[in-house]
């Protein structure tokens, strides 16, 4: 079985602060939910990785942040696609986000007995990255969200690739 692991904030969401903590106002980025469609179409699971900052925020409560989730998963169904499982990540820093990050990759991947070969995270954050390379997972960088910027800091974990949108990362993957 194959695996993408999805960022939602700046690459399945145009907000890419995780601001937006209200469904009605939920934009995706354009192309994103064609092309987890496409993933899906070419036989991986789709998890999409979610932090909590609209709760640690208080901009929201679980309730809120759940219809959020449930408008993002209903409008890739329409796409044709399919989100298998959210992971929350509650750590807010970047050092324990990282460890967390990691943590819930190595936990997801044992759970549906996924190895870390078959395993593909797609971010615009380093801490990501970080934690995919950690877990022993494919990190691709997108230029989406604050993925240039992310390029232009510190060097990148061995072996990331970069790709200028999730479209590009599907494209490559479900050829």
């Amino acid at each position: 079985m194959k695996l993408i692991i999805i960022d939602r904030d700046g690459v399945i969401s145009r907000d890419p602060e995780g601001r937006t903590a209200r469904a009605e106002k939920w934009r995706a980025m354009p192309g994103g939910a064609e092309a987890i469609a496409r993933l899906t179409h070419a036989g991986y699971r789709v998890a999409m990785l979610a932090d909590c900052g609209p709760l640690v925020r208080g901009a929201c409560d679980m309730v809120g942040l759940n219809a959020l989730h449930a408008r993002i998963i209903d409008e890739i169904h329409e796409a044709g696609g399919r989100i298998d499982t959210v992971i929350f990540v509650p750590a807010a820093d970047a050092p324990s986000r990282c460890a967390a990050v990691a943590t819930a990759l190595n936990d997801l991947m044992e759970r549906l007995d996924v190895l870390p070969s078959s395993t593909v995270l797609v971010s615009d954050s380093r801490h990501e990255l970080d934690a995919a390379h950690a877990a022993g997972c494919r990190p691709v960088l997108v230029l989406t969200g604050h993925g240039q910027q992310t390029l232009e800091g510190p060097p990148l974990p061995p072996e990331t690739t970069v790709r200028i949108d999730l479209a590009a990362v599907a494209a490559e993957l479900a050829h």
